[in-house]
């Protein structure tokens, strides 16, 4: 309990400054009118962090307001809260995934947020744009996590990290670094997922995705770009966390079974809890023809467009995303705040461990491309096995892959 104590003075006093100081993020006119109002919000399940700050929050929004809060978590999420749409039962406010948003935009169930009113000029510009079409927005990103390198401080000299893909995945670092690593150790896990490497493979301007929202993927410069993390893959230089007979890059860094590893920044208290005793450090990723790249993946809060209760839902969701409320919760859920306001005023930003990801949030692709990416990435994933097996070339199983895609995703228009 002592040692949780500062914790919570830090909180209350960086939740304090936006109190005190802050801009007031609820209309005074507006609150008489809307006291007593009930707000349904659809998100899904948590941990324990996550619910008691989603909970603070709220309380929070429904004393400065009077607004009360109504929650329905789901645990098959997509899957429920489109019955829901259908049923005309879903929540006034729910959880958006920029990779779902395109599907659900198209579908016509968001309605569009104003920027000024939303305050979308505070926000890193890859998650304002995540929920961005036809120049309207459709949600406020709530936080987000980039992927970073990963480093085991007991076998990796920060200095000898190559600052590009070119060097790291095509030269002889990690040959050199293996020789050194015991036996059971590799040098570094990588993940076949395109939701892990779409910012490698469109290096340079050329889109995995074509018009139709087709998949590209054998496109001479997609099939160039990720040639260079396959030949990393075909010469064993780097493996999967399952070659490891481990579920996840998480716990093959952790069990040191390997020394470098790409990973979002929910790694960061997995290691801290499960692996105290890992030394390591984050970087950001290393530069692909000479531009910084990385993915984002982001959340946020959208507004079902046939909602009875619109004025209380815009009050909520522009305090769940203004500055106390996303305060609020980034620093009790220990995720990152999508405003760079927050990130300036709760000092996140001075966080060696945070520093690469934020730093990544400036420049990240986020992890969508319209309606058809899952049909895109299940073929790719099926089809990049064959390419590790000395099946197929690199070239071969794109092509492939593409076809599979295309004639899934032509047979649903």
């Amino acid at each position: 309990m002592k040692r949780l104590l500062p914790v919570l003075m830090i909180l209350m006093l960086a939740v304090g400054m936006f109190v005190g100081c802050g801009k007031k993020e609820v209309n005074d006119g507006t609150a008489q009118e809307l006291m007593g109002k009930t707000v349904v919000v659809g998100r899904w399940g948590g941990n324990d962090s996550e619910t008691a700050a989603f909970t603070k929050a709220v309380n929070d929004f429904t004393t400065a307001t009077g607004i009360k809060v109504t929650e329905k978590v789901y645990s098959d999420y997509n899957t429920e809260l489109q019955a829901e749409m259908i049923g005309g039962t879903a929540p006034d406010v729910f959880y958006v995934d920029a990779y779902m948003a395109p599907f659900y935009i198209q579908q016509g169930v968001l309605m569009p947020l104003d920027e000024q009113e939303f305050d979308l000029d505070q926000f890193y510009e890859p998650l304002k744009n995540a929920f961005l079409s036809d120049g309207e927005y459709y949600a406020a990103s709530k936080d987000y996590s980039t992927l970073a390198l990963y480093y085991n401080k007991a076998y990796v000299n920060e200095s000898d990290i190559p600052i590009t893909m070119e060097e790291l995945l095509g030269g002889d670092f990690l040959i050199n670094l293996a020789t050194g690593l015991p036996k059971d150790m590799v040098a570094m896990t990588y993940n076949q997922d395109l939701a892990r490497s779409m910012f490698m493979a469109q290096a340079g301007g050329v889109e995995i995705v074509k018009e139709g929202n087709l998949s590209n993927l054998s496109d001479p410069r997609v099939v160039e770009n990720l040639k260079l993390e396959y030949d990393a893959a075909v010469a064993k230089k780097i493996v999967t966390p399952a070659d490891l007979g481990q579920g996840w890059n998480g716990d093959a860094f952790g069990n040191l079974k390997t020394a470098i590893m790409i990973e979002g920044n929910w790694v960061l208290g997995h290691l801290q809890t499960n692996f105290p005793d890992v030394d390591f450090g984050v970087l950001e990723l290393p530069t692909v023809k000479g531009e910084k790249g990385t993915m984002v993946f982001t959340v946020g809060y959208g507004i079902n467009m046939v909602t009875k209760e619109a004025d209380a839902s815009k009050e909520f969701v522009k305090y769940m995303t203004g500055a106390e409320g996303m305060a609020t919760w980034c620093m009790g859920a220990g995720v990152l705040p999508s405003r760079m306001d927050v990130t300036t005023a709760t000092n996140v930003e001075k966080e060696p461990l945070k520093m690469p990801h934020i730093a990544g949030a400036v420049y990240a692709i986020p992890w969508q491309k319209g309606t058809t990416m899952d049909t895109i990435n299940v073929e790719f994933q099926n089809y990049v096995p064959s390419v590790i097996s000395g099946e197929r070339s690199l070239e071969a199983a794109l092509k492939i892959a593409e076809d599979e895609a295309n004639k899934t995703i032509e047979a649903n228009n």
